[in-house]
């Protein structure tokens, strides 16, 4: 190149310079709009990969937390058919003996396998043995469920 005659170096630069085809333009552009939505995608797709992971190994944790803690969140039956919640739903109606044969079955069940609900069921018939109101009213009650139950059989 000649720093003195700027004339030639434009001249070089010129011949060296050549003009797009017709569509060329355009279809740079276009490969140029694909690469974009490609990147794009994949950078979704890898997104999407991480929360699934993430999820899943939340979910098998969860999993794993609450069948360890005997809790019955996953909606695992225990012994009996009956799962903890169930159980001590039941609790109350067990002691004052007003639940029918088949779930005082699945109680006696449960309550076998189950301490932890086991000693929901002494508490709960440690205070009621406690209050002699209470009793009285779980006697009647008891009492009014086997006349209830002999009515139906006859």
């Amino acid at each position: 190149m000649n720093k003195n005659n700027p004339t030639q170096s434009s001249m070089e630069t010129e011949t060296e310079w050549q003009s797009c085809a017709p569509g060329d333009l355009c279809q740079f552009v276009s490969v140029m709009k694909k690469r974009k939505q490609i990147s794009h995608l994949i950078t979704g797709a890898e997104i999407l990969t991480v929360c699934l992971v993430v999820g899943l190994i939340g979910f098998v944790g969860m999993y794993q937390i609450s069948g360890s803690s005997g809790d019955q969140i996953a909606g695992k039956k225990m012994p009996g058919g009956i799962n903890c919640q169930q159980a001590l739903d039941y609790a109350g109606d067990y002691v004052a003996h007003r639940l029918d044969q088949n779930t005082e079955h699945q109680m006696q069940v449960h309550l076998a396998h189950c301490p932890k609900c086991q000693k929901k069921v002494d508490e709960i018939e440690a205070n009621m043995h406690n209050n002699p109101a209470q009793l009285k009213a779980a006697r009647q009650n008891q009492a009014e469920w086997e006349a209830y139950v002999l009515a139906l059989n006859h």
